[in-house]
């Protein structure tokens, strides 16, 4: 015991100590325990077992066809996550390292017996002065989503991307080179194919605003969508986004929006609801022109103790009919609205209702209706940092 003991005591003082000299080194560990009740109603057939449409809302999992109703109950706890985050100076400059973990989309663990689940990596980068390299939010996306209690709430109208990218900041201007994946739907098919064939990164120019009225962001991006063949076979995308918050009344009420428009976007919006573009009988490419959009509002009943959200998302993909079957997603949409008591600062307890609406190219459509409760502790020094719904 006492071979073990020493060595400890020796690196717990050699930690102090080390903290007393470098007193500009701070740390902060946090993250949040979540419990969701999910209760969904799917009005066009079930999905499978492992569907990601059971933990959150994902306008591509939504059943259609005839109608063939169904009734999942689905109770987990995936979505807690912690995340750890350190500061320091380094070369006269103040640099900030940032890692986080959650246990959505792990395909290891069922309900069975012990609802185990691997965790996942959400962001791992670090900012140097006016440099971060790593993985988080994608420059094109603005990271104002509705207060709601799903995972990913308004899907339907988010750019909504996490990926590697090297991004140079100048006050309010961004310019980052990003994960340049290409995702493509062959002729006459309707599923989609990852590529993993790019040359080039995607080009992403951002600016930001902000004011005591809230905030903004207007951002444009640049790509190239490559095939297997990928100096035969490229398309030129690129696409305009524009979001944000804008504070209303004295009551801490707002209101969020984002709109995007653009050609070859494919997996930047809704979560990959269709491919960046189709490809013909000659094998070129042709993007797909895409637009979505949500806007919410974010209402206190109670400042600080009672509040609900309220919000509607569209998608709609705008494809050459010549190229694509029936069976294509098309278009979808989404309303939500909450109620949520926060207790305490660190306590909330939530009931959310949401609508999720699937098109396909052929007009064949599916629906569910969703009832979710919600439980969340919040923990750790600060959590503003890694709180995705800022």
């Amino acid at each position: 015991m006492k071979k073990l003991f020493y060595p400890l005591l020796l690196f717990m003082t050699i930690g102090v100590c080390a903290q007393e000299n470098e007193s500009q080194t701070t740390f902060k560990f946090g993250g949040y325990i979540k419990a969701d009740f999910i209760n969904t109603w799917y009005e066009n057939g079930d999905v499978g077992e492992s569907s990601p449409l059971r933990d959150f809302h994902l306008p591509s999992q939504i059943p259609v066809g005839a109608k063939d109703e169904h009734i999942d109950l689905d109770y987990h706890v995936k979505e807690s996550r912690f995340n750890f985050d350190v500061k320091t100076n380094l070369l006269g400059k103040e640099i900030h390292g940032f890692i986080e973990l959650d246990f959505m989309m792990s395909k290891a663990g069922d309900e069975k017996v012990t609802n185990s689940y691997n965790p996942r990596i959400r962001h791992a980068y670090f900012e140097w002065d006016k440099l971060l390299i790593g993985q988080t939010w994608s420059t094109f996306m603005v990271v104002v989503v509705p207060d709601e209690i799903d995972f990913a709430g308004a899907m339907d109208g988010l750019v909504f991307v996490r990926q590697p990218q090297i991004r140079f900041k100048l006050g309010n201007w961004w310019l980052a080179l990003e994960n340049p994946e290409t995702t493509i739907t062959p002729y006459q098919e309707s599923h989609t194919e990852v590529t993993e064939s790019e040359v080039s990164p995607d080009i992403i120019f951002r600016n930001n605003f902000s004011g005591d009225w809230g905030n903004w962001a207007v951002a444009i991006m640049g790509r190239t969508l490559h095939k297997k063949d990928s100096i035969k076979h490229y398309a030129m995308g690129v696409g305009i986004t524009t979001g944000g918050k804008i504070k209303v009344g004295r009551r801490g009420d707002d209101i969020r929006m984002m709109a995007t428009y653009g050609t070859g976007l494919g997996r930047y919006l809704s979560a990959g609801f269709s491919a960046g573009a189709v490809v013909d009988n000659e094998g070129a490419l042709n993007t797909i022109d895409v637009v979505n959009a949500y806007i919410a509002y974010n209402h206190f009943w109670k400042p600080k103790v009672w509040s609900s959200s309220f919000s509607v998302a569209v998608y709609n993909a705008m494809h050459d009919e010549s190229l694509v079957v029936p069976e294509i997603n098309k278009s979808s949409y989404s309303i939500s609205g909450n109620i949520k008591w926060d207790i305490a600062p660190q306590l909330r307890f939530g009931a959310e209702y949401m609508y999720g609406y699937r098109e396909l190219q052929g007009d064949v459509n599916g629906a569910f209706h969703r009832l979710q409760l919600a439980a969340k502790y919040t923990f750790g020094y600060n959590n503003t940092v890694a709180d995705e719904k800022r």
